[in-house]
């Protein structure tokens, strides 16, 4: 009997300890400066639209923020995807701490929230409470449906119509309109819906046009609650011909409808 009692005692020391271990890795202290000084501001900018760019000054949103930082999770890797936005936290015009920040990432995805000292998994509420609540002034609703939908549409027209065009390498980096809503995440999704399409990859860092017989260009026009405007363009790099399609997306009665032609619209 007296095993047994000892034996239970045992698991339960072992389970309190997980416990107290589990809860050390919910919090952190590193960003406790946040509290004990006075943060005079902090600043969200896009890394694709280097004028996108917001600055948060009320005291209740910066104790949001802290709130959201100090309960991050110290973590050894950060995610290998692109980071959206650069967050910097100033305690004087001249004295801030900046953090690189992956937007919409989960658990499993490594660090979202580092710089080179430290990586932290941050919750969405950062996302969802801080950044969206600003972006939401000016990102378009439902974007990524719209744009990337668009986009894959216009590939497949371009490729139905082209079977021998070679091997197609699609850019959308240089859509500057378009910059500021990107985020690393849906990018990621984007990307391997075209990279399993026949001869179509995405380029990134590691391509250059000369990699590829066609680059496909995104150059947004517009885009409001209601239109989307954009040309799609599939340059020919060996003898600098072009094939243009013109989005013209529409929402009407609670739904998107798609227009993609080979053809300027008039009201274009």
């Amino acid at each position: 009997m007296r095993r047994v009692k000892s034996n239970f005692i045992v698991i339960l020391l072992i389970i309190s300890s997980l416990l107290i271990s589990a809860c050390g890795i919910r919090g952190n202290s590193d960003f406790n400066y946040m509290q004990e000084r006075n943060i005079m501001k902090v600043t969200i900018q896009s890394t694709r639209d280097k004028s996108y760019k917001f600055t948060v000054t009320d005291k209740d949103v910066i104790n949001d923020i802290y709130s959201i930082l100090s309960s991050a999770s110290v973590v050894e890797e950060k995610s290998t995807l692109d980071p959206d936005y650069t967050l910097e936290i100033y305690e004087s015009p001249t004295e801030f701490k900046t953090f690189n920040y992956v937007a919409g990432l989960d658990k499993k995805d490594g660090a979202n929230l580092y710089n080179d000292d430290n990586k932290y998994i941050v919750s969405k509420r950062l996302d969802n409470d801080i950044i969206k609540n600003f972006a939401n002034i000016r990102k378009p609703i439902d974007f990524e449906y719209v744009y990337y939908t668009s986009i894959l549409s216009c590939l497949d027209k371009y490729v139905s119509a082209n079977k021998d065009a070679g091997n197609v390498g699609v850019n959308i980096s240089s859509d500057n309109m378009a910059a500021r809503f990107q985020i690393s995440t849906e990018i990621e999704e984007f990307k391997k819906k075209v990279n399993k399409l026949k001869s179509v990859t995405f380029m990134d860092t590691s391509v250059t046009r000369d990699d590829f017989k066609v680059v496909m260009n995104v150059k947004t026009e517009g885009y409001t609650s209601k239109k989307y405007k954009g040309i799609v363009t599939f340059e020919n790099t060996e003898n600098t011909s072009s094939t243009s399609y013109y989005i013209s997306n529409v929402y009407d009665r609670g739904e998107w409808k798609f227009n993609i032609s080979d053809e300027k619209p008039k009201d274009f």
